[in-house]
């Protein structure tokens, strides 16, 4: 609230006493208001500084973070690089460990089932399209006069997520190659084979119209359940 100026003495009562009083009064109020004036400018200083100071602080903090987050995302992919490395040299592995144990065991239970094949044609036979891209690859493929089997290997199949699906499409793609790969007039089949098959996934793959071939100790075994017959593509 803005304090009321003393009002200047007129009239015949007017003495230098009262002019002087009313000088007083009139520079203590002005006085006053400086103050009050200097004091508010210096709040707002101060609150403008302290604002500022925030601000850097937090402009700091987050710089600080971002550098943080770009170490964090360095680390990550550092990690996904090595993971990818891991993998690739898992899956490696994994493929030696197929022509070792799975394929032999392999030709001989086919051959008990009636097809018989010298060995293993080809192992991770590559199907590409007419621009070169790779439409399917098949992990063990055997082959004579009149029939072409394709076998998809997994360690565990029941946790191998859609692989059932993703070995249906890749006999698809062989039917629709067929011309191209040499297998007109053959029967095209499919297997899985893993090292662990639940209850579930056999069934599921059996129904498909897939053989089952599951490892039994250091080699492989057949399951064909009376009355199963596979599919042709």
């Amino acid at each position: 609230m803005v304090a009321q100026q003393n009002q200047i003495p007129t009239g015949e009562g007017l003495s230098l006493e009262k002019l002087w009083a009313y000088l007083d009064a009139s520079r203590e109020q002005a006085e006053r208001r400086q103050k009050e004036a200097e004091q508010q400018a210096e709040r707002r200083q101060k609150e403008a500084e302290q604002r500022q100071r925030e601000f850097e602080q937090r402009q700091e903090k987050s710089e600080r973070e971002w550098a943080e987050l770009r170490e964090m995302f360095k680390e990550t992919n550092r990690q996904i690089d090595l993971s990818r490395k891991e993998v690739g040299g898992l899956g490696r592995r994994f493929g030696k460990l197929v022509e070792h144990l799975v394929g032999p065991g392999i030709v001989k239970r086919f051959g008990e089932q009636g097809y018989h094949f010298d060995g293993i044609k080809k192992q991770r036979h590559k199907i590409t399209g007419e621009e070169g891209n790779l439409r399917a690859e098949i992990d063990l493929l055997l082959e004579n006069d009149d029939t072409v089997i394709a076998v998809e290997v997994k360690s565990r199949p029941d946790t191998e997520e859609n692989y059932l699906e993703r070995h249906l499409r890749r006999l698809e793609i062989m039917h629709e190659h067929r011309k191209e790969e040499g297998w007109e007039g053959k029967r095209i089949l499919g297997a899985i084979a893993g090292a662990i098959f639940d209850i579930p996934a056999k069934k599921a793959t059996l129904k498909a119209g897939l053989f089952v071939i599951v490892q039994s100790g250091d080699t492989m075994r057949m399951e064909v359940p009376e009355g199963f017959v596979p599919k042709e593509w």
